[in-house]
Formats: C-alpha cells, sequence, structure tokens
C-alpha cells in the first residue's frame, strides 16, 4: 500500500476515485487507507466535501456550464450514477472513521514489543493486536474504556468495545455510560462488564480467570449459562471437554464463614469425618519427608474434614498447615471410587498481633485426581504419573494482592463443573505451595480449616 505521508500522490488517486478512472487495484489502496489513515480520510473527506458542492451547484446553472473550471475535468454524474454503491461504502467507512478509530494507544511503559512498536496515539482497529514481551501498554477503547496490558501478553481488538485475550494478564476499567458490555474473551469464554473493574489472565494452555474489583461481570462459559460475579469474587477455568470452574470469594470473617455465594463448610459432605470412609493423609514432597510434617503447632490432618471451619481468625490448633519451606501434598482418600460433583476448600488467617498480616490465607494448590488405583509417583510439571489435574488455585492472583492487606483473611474456593461430575475419583491429591516471605524467611503455610467433597452418588 501507498505512504500515507505522500499527500500529493494520495489527492490524485482520490480524484481519480471521484473521476471513475481509478485502476482496481488502487481503489483496493485507497479502501485499505481509508480503514487505517486519519490523514488519507482528512484528504477524502475534503475532496468529497468539494464534489458534492460542485453536484450541488452543477443542478443549478445551466447545462453549457456544468463542468468546473478546473485544470482536470471531472466526470461526476458519471462517478455518482455508475458507482452509486462504492462511493456510498467509502464515504461511510470515511465518515465512520472521522470519528476515530475503535481504540488507540495510551501510555506506554518499558514495552518490549513482539509485533510493531506503537507509540502513544496510535490507532487500532478490529483484527489490530499488541504484543508484548514485557513491560505495560494502555489501551483506550473509543467507548472509553480502558484496558492497561502487562507483557508478555497478546490481545487482538475486537470492536470500540472490546478485545481478544490470547493470552497474558490485562487490567480493565469499564465506567462509562458506552463502555457498558464491555467484552473480554478468551479461549475459554466471554466475560462482560456491568460498570466495573476487574483483571483478566490467560494462559497458552487456555486457562483463564477473572477477579472483579468493583460493579460486576457477567461470565460465559460454554456449558454454564451466565454466571455473575460481584466485587471481591473470582473466577477460573480450566481447558477441557467440558470447562471445570473455580470459583473464589471473601468470607465475612466470622465463625459462620458466610459468603456471597458459596456455602460455609459442611458436615454432611462424601468426605466428612462422621460418615466414616474418608481418611486425611500426608505425602512426602521434600528428601526424606522432613518438609512434608504439619507445623508444631499445627492441629491434626483430620480438622479438615470435621465439617466446621476455625472459630476465630488465628487458630493454629484447629487448621492443618505445614512447616515453613517447601510445598506440602495433602491425599484426601474418600475409601472407595465416587463421581466428585464439587469440591470447597476453606481458609482463614489473621495475625492476631500485627493484624495486616494474612499470609496464611491465601490458598495456593493444584488439584489432581486417581481413580480406584492410586498411582505410585507424584504428579510434577512435566509428568503426571498417572493422575488428572482437575484445577489450579491462585487466590491471592484472583484478588490481585500486592499487599498484605489486600489479601481476605477468610477465603473460600470451589471446584465444580457443568457436567454431572468433574469426574470419577478415589484419591484427591492437593498440592500446596506456600505464601513467599520477604529474602531471608522461609515461605508461610496455609491455615487450611475444611476440605468437602461433594457427589452425585445417591447412595453416599
Amino acid at each position: 500500500m501507498r505512504e500515507a505521508d505522500d499527500n500529493m500522490d494520495w489527492r490524485d488517486l482520490i480524484d481519480r476515485y471521484l473521476d471513475g478512472t481509478i485502476a482496481e487495484e488502487e481503489f483496493v489502496d485507497l479502501e485499505v487507507a481509508l480503514k487505517r489513515d486519519s490523514q488519507v480520510r482528512g484528504i477524502y473527506l475534503e475532496a468529497v466535501k468539494t464534489d458534492t458542492l460542485l453536484r450541488e451547484i452543477a443542478g443549478k446553472i445551466p447545462d453549457a456550464i456544468t463542468e468546473p473550471a478546473t485544470a482536470r475535468p471531472r466526470n461526476h454524474w458519471v462517478v455518482f450514477l455508475g458507482s452509486a454503491a462504492s462511493i456510498a461504502a467509502l464515504i461511510a467507512v470515511a465518515f465512520l472513521a472521522s470519528f476515530g478509530d475503535s481504540a488507540k494507544i495510551g501510555s506506554v511503559e518499558d514495552a518490549g514489543w513482539l509485533s510493531l512498536s506503537l507509540e502513544e496515539g496510535h490507532g487500532l482497529n478490529p483484527g489490530d493486536e499488541v504484543q508484548l514481551a514485557s513491560g505495560s501498554v494502555e489501551i483506550q477503547f473509543r467507548s472509553g474504556a480502558l484496558t492497561r496490558i502487562h507483557g508478555p501478553a497478546r490481545i487482538e481488538i475486537t470492536s470500540d468495545n472490546g478485545a481478544f485475550l490470547h493470552h497474558g494478564e490485562i487490567w480493565s476499567r469499564a465506567d462509562t455510560e458506552a463502555s457498558e458490555g464491555f467484552t473480554i474473551q478468551t479461549h475459554s469464554g466471554k466475560f462482560v462488564d456491568r460498570g466495573t473493574e476487574f483483571l483478566m489472565t490467560a494462559k497458552l494452555d487456555g486457562f483463564s480467570q477473572m477477579h472483579v474489583a468493583s460493579g460486576a461481570v457477567d461470565a460465559e462459559v460454554d456449558g454454564y449459562g451466565l454466571q455473575r460475579f460481584g466485587k471481591g469474587s473470582g473466577l477460573g477455568v480450566e481447558p477441557g471437554h467440558t470447562p471445570v470452574m473455580i470459583r473464589i470469594e471473601p468470607g465475612d470473617e466470622s465463625p459462620q464463614f458466610n459468603f456471597p455465594t458459596l456455602p460455609p463448610p459442611s458436615a454432611t459432605d462424601e468426605a466428612d469425618l462422621s460418615i466414616g470412609r474418608s481418611k486425611v493423609r500426608l505425602i512426602s514432597s521434600g528428601p526424606k519427608g522432613r518438609k512434608n510434617f504439619p507445623h508444631q503447632k499445627s492441629g491434626k490432618p483430620d480438622r479438615l474434614i470435621d465439617g466446621v471451619g476455625q472459630i476465630s481468625n488465628d487458630k493454629p490448633e484447629e487448621s492443618l498447615y505445614f512447616s515453613d519451606g517447601a510445598n506440602g501434598n495433602i491425599m484426601l482418600d474418600l475409601g472407595r471410587e465416587i463421581p466428585v460433583s464439587r469440591v470447597h476448600t476453606y481458609s482463614w488467617h489473621l495475625n492476631k498481633d500485627y493484624p495486616d498480616m494474612r499470609r496464611r490465607a491465601v490458598q495456593r494448590y493444584t488439584l489432581w485426581g486417581s481413580p480406584e488405583a492410586k498411582p505410585e509417583a507424584m504428579p510434577s510439571i512435566e509428568q503426571a504419573n498417572g493422575w488428572i489435574r482437575i484445577a489450579r488455585v491462585d487466590t491471592d492472583a484472583f484478588f490481585r494482592v500486592e499487599e498484605e492487606p489486600d489479601r481476605p483473611a477468610q477465603q473460600a474456593c470451589a471446584i465444580h463443573t457443568s457436567a454431572p461430575s468433574i469426574g470419577n475419583y478415589r484419591y484427591l491429591l492437593f498440592q500446596v505451595v506456600p505464601t513467599p516471605m520477604p529474602e531471608g524467611k522461609l515461605a508461610r503455610h496455609t491455615f487450611f480449616g475444611e476440605i468437602d467433597v461433594f457427589s452425585t452418588d445417591s447412595s453416599q
């Protein structure tokens, strides 16, 4: 395509289009330029205004002098009558585009570009992509919505009020009347703003997660219909034939464990101690298992299936948590293979001496499942070793925790699917990751208060 900064060249091309003498390949060049380049649109609009004015004058003066006195004769009537549809289309493109691009680049901070380097003010339209290796870039949509991309990331503009996040992390705010319905799509679903701020993350393997900072977001995931998430709520979607949903919510920090939509700990679930089938075991994660023992102040593993959470916010003896340092593995043996429909986990911690310290409240784990035969080896990132990965949970990512007070002291996570069950399992393995600490201090483990497992098996 021709360079837009050659004004005389574009003027000549536009004149020949209006004369009806433009070649087909030149028409394609012009059409593309009108969509993408504001300078070409300006030239075109001025030419059309002049041409339209001359046409109006031509209708009011004698036929003998209908041709305007220009150095180059113009066959206006041939153009306007012979190519009416093409002219109307191009005029519509140019006039609509004159109101601005679908979006434009805002502030740019330490951007490492994978796509072409884009400067502040650069226009973006449907199909245009922004790809970052590092740093951050702001995208301002015509609707008033604002999105900040954090590299590595790849995002594609879909309209003046939406985009497709292929992978990476973005923060969006849509609080204007025109931006109502601002939409971010991922490979896992569609997330529609209802006057809010929210964070979206998408991984290359199809995993997506969303956290609502204010307002509400409607999530549309195949098989689930529309679900609304309010302030403080989070959602994760694991890819698969039937996606697995991960719903995360903050509690009211009471012994009743009240949450916006999730139930409190249950004493009637399939794993409850009172039923007498389930057992909790701790599996080695370090050399000789020394790092996988409960903390010396921790309660016994059965605390996780006793049907209640902690009675207050700093009760280590009513919690299960590991010694500081390496990862821990919680193995829940359900006693038999059952169709698991939901798994709920609960945590609560707020240091009584330091109210802002909530490091032992975060839930960060990968949930694996196995049917009747338990695999001999533990799963890893590189190899599942016979286990089936069900879900990945990181509540700090959902709550966008940057400082200690940002972290809810009481948290619940629900893992479920739209199908009758997540799968048939006897063994559930929670690979728990501790919360990092300042340099020189061992990572701290979570105060888990309860694990509930629900089944579609009516014989439970």
